[in-house]
């Protein structure tokens, strides 16, 4: 087999195309942080609910419905 010589052709100088391949990854992590702010603001306020909720209900005593009756059956042994 032949051995294959690859040789790679960079347009222009490759410090400019390092310097913009870093600021669209600068770009799109500001817009990732955006969008996990939004996501963590939307979180928060949905916890302040459910945390309202929870309070609300863990305060309230129980009520059974109508008719019912728990019942306690004694524990038998067998064996």
């Amino acid at each position: 087999m032949k051995d294959l010589e690859v040789t790679l052709h960079c347009d222009g100088d490759p410090a400019v195309r390092e310097n913009a391949h870093k600021g669209y990854e600068v770009e799109t992590l500001k817009a990732r942080v955006r969008s996990l702010e939004f996501d963590c603001a939307e979180l928060q306020k949905q916890n302040g609910q459910l945390a309202e909720r929870v309070k609300s209900l863990a305060s309230q005593k129980p009520s059974w419905p109508k008719g019912y009756r728990p019942k306690r059956k004694p524990f038998i042994k067998r064996g």
